[in-house]
């Protein structure tokens, strides 16, 4: 029943080398019991006063997730009605707030539709492999605040991929023939401005098909589906001469900007230790592509590449005698705080105070939360190559899709949606373009997926199923108005006020707190001692 009302073929929840996936029911989420959001309510006001005392005001869009996140899932805000059909029993569904940095049932959620879309609307049955970059902290920097200089390490290390990539599919490119003629690859591209252990570390995922596409032949018409040429196994010498290519235009590129002078990028290219590091040891073949409920799947990738900065489980707080929050833990993960050995390194430790965990205060943390805040009106993923909206090749690579197989006819009808752009939207020439110019699209948008099928997607139960009956629940109103809010809330036994927001305090008796130097985004204390002495005469 999930699966036919979820829009995917029934298979069986099974994961290789385990039993069955567990199955949750589902539960309403109660962010105001979660540690994150006492954290907010307690000394946002605080911590916003601080930071225009210390004149490091805080941008008005990290302001706005923050409040926004102390309203998310609150029911006294307003909620949905639903019912069931089957027994009448009633449920209230809260709103979110749908932010983009703070929340993270909407980072979640952001996160598997992403991950969806893209495995049943975009990405063919074809071996994907992910890519990551790292750039030299000297360069970081640029990329916080300048999306030109993203944009350039975007653009050089997916041609550098598309080059390695057709080289090992025995295709070369020829630059003086026409661009629709030329082998390219399918890629989509992740900027992560986070690292894992709530530090800033702007880096690159891109999730790019193990191979390149050729357009078909002349007189085959423009509906044909491209050849696909996989590539031969990536090597560490490809490998390696991929990252010292990307470095020289890297730099070359910063050095053409002004953003480095001569002497800088030349004593770059002279490091013994770049600094630039790629790793691309993540593949996913066709056999483990659509496995549900299995790590090694393409939609785990995704979902790990689309990501939020923090994960809610692994935060914790502890308070001090005034029962105020003293401390902030953040666990890392497994990976980073227990079981990780390498070069230089030894094993970490998961005891409180050593490396597996980071101790923050509440300033700290919030510190370091709105730096982690992407800006706004900003994508948090591109496509490139094939998957390119205006791309030629899009519509009939995208047919291939597993969601939308079988549908090639409706899009040769026109007004279909194809890989979440209508068919035709974004061509501009073809044999086809005349038959879609009259055609009326349709409204369905195949990048938006309904809630309950998400949930039921991520391995819950199918949320619009009732728990005493199995019958199915309609959403009947949306409640706003504070009257009607009040009485169904005094019904249900739940709270008619939000949490109370804590009022701004006085500044922190520990100068340690009050007093930081930030040295790439890291915090290093100072105490009074330590401070110049200033003689005012002098001045």
């Amino acid at each position: 029943m999930v699966a036919a009302l979820c829009g995917f073929p029934a298979r069986p929840r099974l994961r290789p080398h385990a039993g069955p996936a567990p199955r949750r029911r589902y539960e309403r989420r109660r962010p105001e019991k979660t540690p994150l959001h006492k954290i907010i309510s307690e000394n946002l006001a605080s911590w916003l006063e601080w930071r225009d005392v210390a004149e490091r005001p805080v941008p008005g869009y990290v302001e706005e997730e923050l409040r926004g996140y102390l309203e998310c899932g609150i029911l006294c805000f307003g909620f949905g009605r639903a019912l069931c059909t089957g027994c009448g029993q009633g449920f209230v569904i809260a709103f979110s707030c749908k932010g983009r940095g703070v929340c993270p049932s909407c980072n979640g959620r952001h996160m598997a539709q992403t991950a969806a879309h893209l495995v049943d609307h975009v990405i063919p049955p074809v071996p994907v492999r992910q890519w990551v970059i790292s750039v030299p902290k000297r360069l970081r920097g640029f990329l916080a605040d300048r999306p030109a200089a993203v944009a350039a390490l975007t653009r050089i290390f997916i041609e550098e991929i598309e080059r390695l990539l057709g080289a090992a599919a025995g295709v070369t490119s020829d630059a003086s023939g026409p661009a629709a003629a030329r082998p390219r690859l399918g890629a989509v591209s992740f900027l992560h401005r986070f690292g894992s252990a709530l530090n800033h570390h702007m880096h690159l995922h891109v999730c790019a098909t193990e191979g390149v596409f050729v357009p078909a032949a002349d007189g085959a018409g423009c509906d044909a589906s491209p050849a696909f040429l996989h590539a031969r196994p990536i090597n560490q010498a490809d490998l390696a001469a991929l990252t010292e290519r990307v470095r020289r235009r890297v730099i070359h590129w910063f050095r053409l900007t002004r953003l480095l002078d001569t002497a800088a990028a030349a004593d770059m290219l002279t490091w013994e230790n770049s600094g630039f590091s790629v790793d691309a040891s993540v593949r996913i073949t066709l056999i483990d592509r659509d496995v549900p409920s299995y790590f090694r799947s393409l939609e785990h990738l995704l979902r790990y590449c689309a990501r939020p900065p923090f994960a809610l489980e692994r935060l914790s707080v502890s308070r001090g005698a005034d029962g105020q929050i003293a401390r902030i833990r953040y666990v890392l993960p497994r990976h980073k705080a227990a079981n990780w050995v390498g070069p230089s390194r030894s094993r970490k430790s998961t005891r409180p105070g050593a490396n597996g965990v980071v101790e923050l205060s509440p300033f700290e943390f919030l510190d370091r939360l709105a730096d982690l805040v992407p800006p706004p009106r900003k994508h948090r993923h591109r496509y490139h190559g094939v998957f390119a909206p205006n791309h030629k090749l899009r519509r009939a690579v995208t047919a291939l899709a597993l969601g939308n197989v079988g549908k090639r006819g409706d899009a040769a009808a026109g007004g279909y949606a194809v890989g979440g752009h209508t068919a035709g939207e974004h061509a501009t020439g073809g044999c086809c373009d005349a038959n879609h110019a009259n055609q009326k699209p349709r409204s369905h948008d195949t990048s938006r997926i309904a809630w309950a099928k998400l949930m039921a997607r991520v391995g819950e139960e199918f949320p619009l199923a009732c728990p005493t009956c199995g019958g199915d629940i309609r959403l009947i109103a949306f409640i706003t108005d504070p009257g009607p809010i009040r009485k169904i809330l005094t019904h249900l036994g739940e709270p008619l006020e939000p949490p109370p927001l804590s009022p701004a305090r006085g500044p922190p008796i520990d100068w340690g707190e009050l007093v930081q130097v930030h040295d790439d985004r890291a915090i290093f204390q100072a105490s009074p001692d330590e401070l110049p002495v200033i003689d005012i005469h002098s001045l």
